[in-house]
């Protein structure tokens, strides 16, 4: 009975094994969309929307405060072909439209100091003083090294104008934030992976129809 009992968890062992772990380098490369909206908001009740032709910037550049061209165009006409595939119609803004979108891309360029950590190169807590490594000279951490990243995120609002009343305080109806967008340094891969994240939030918020 033993040697049977041997003989199978070695089976198992084998098996295991030889499974192919699963590269979480991979997760990082899918795009990641995230949606919300106002429980309270009916949005048959709206017919008409408006959305500028230009996208708005955030960037660690203060001239970068604005997108148009070709790649604004890209942008702004996957919302239209979506808002018009639920039923709504593009009117311009200063024919009252019912809805007003706003598209806007943050591209932050981040620099950051890692410290290699006591154990295995590994940095710790961050911030790195945390362990006494003011100046990364302490006891802790043997090395720094700087990365240069950057944080490509889009988000597009969907806003009630129909009912801003005579103060113009407007209600965000719905809303998507987009990640993993305009990450890279080539200007029409960053507009292609934003028009398939605007694809997408549609496509997963099924509720924004007329």
């Amino acid at each position: 009975m033993k040697p049977k009992f041997l003989l199978t968890v070695a089976l198992l062992a084998a098996v295991v094994s030889c499974r192919k772990v699963p590269d979480t380098s991979e997760l990082s490369n899918e795009q990641v969309v995230a949606t919300d909206r106002d429980l309270a908001a009916s949005f048959s009740s709206y017919s008409t929307y408006f959305i500028s032709d230009s996208v708005s910037v955030v960037a660690s550049n203060p001239n970068d405060s604005i997108l148009t061209g070709p790649l604004a165009a890209q942008l702004v006409n996957a919302v239209k072909t979506n808002m018009n595939s639920r039923g709504y119609t593009f009117k311009a803004r200063t024919q009252g439209p019912d809805l007003g979108l706003r598209l806007t891309v943050i591209k932050d360029i981040t620099r950051t100091a890692i410290c290699g950590g006591w154990w295995d190169g590994w940095w710790g807590y961050y911030p790195p003083w945390y362990w006494g490594c003011y100046y990364c000279g302490g006891y802790y951490y043997p090395w720094c090294t700087t990365y240069t990243y950057t944080i490509g995120t889009s988000t597009l609002y969907l806003f009630d104008i129909k009912n801003q009343g005579a103060n113009h305080n407007v209600r965000a109806l719905w809303g998507a934030t987009m990640f993993g967008v305009f990450s890279t340094t080539n200007n029409q891969t960053n507009a292609d992976l934003t028009t398939t994240a605007i694809n997408q939030a549609f496509t997963q918020s099924t509720y924004l129809k007329k």
